[in-house]
């Protein structure tokens, strides 16, 4: 098994209807290649952790690289996993608001000159999985 998470830059950001049918045309493709994972979206930029074998994984990261819909594409770690952290989910998709951020990601701290979420996950890609993990568990 093999995880990959990844953030990017929606050039012209997206609406909840465009989250939405991101999610609906993941979970089609996602469900039939038994990849899993959760899509985060704040303020134009996305980050994507995805999960199943790793040949289906590169190859679901190659194409989300020449979408249209994101750019500044960037993987932030990728690796084995013994197991699945979100196996019930095709793809599951959350919009974040600031107070989310500081929630999940700042604990709860000023977010100031800490955005963008890109700048604090380079400087510890683990909280990113960790930031990942408190939405799954808050969510269900």
């Amino acid at each position: 098994m093999f995880e990959l998470l990844y953030t990017s830059v929606s050039p012209e950001g997206l609406s909840e209807e465009g989250l939405l049918e991101i999610q609906l045309e993941a979970q089609r493709n996602n469900a039939s290649k038994n990849i899993t994972g959760m899509l985060v979206y704040y303020d134009r930029e996305i980050m994507q952790l995805i999960e199943g074998e790793q040949e289906a994984i590169e190859s679901l990261y190659e194409k989300i690289r020449n979408d249209p819909r994101h750019m500044l594409v960037e993987i932030f770690y990728s690796g084995q996993i013994t197991e699945r952290a979100f196996k019930d989910w095709s793809m599951e998709v959350v919009m974040l608001n600031e107070q989310h951020l500081k929630e999940y990601l700042y604990n709860g701290k000023a977010l100031v000159n800490e955005l963008p979420i890109q700048k604090v996950i380079k400087k510890n890609p683990n909280q990113g999985k960790k930031m990942f993990l408190s939405l799954r568990d808050s969510l269900y």
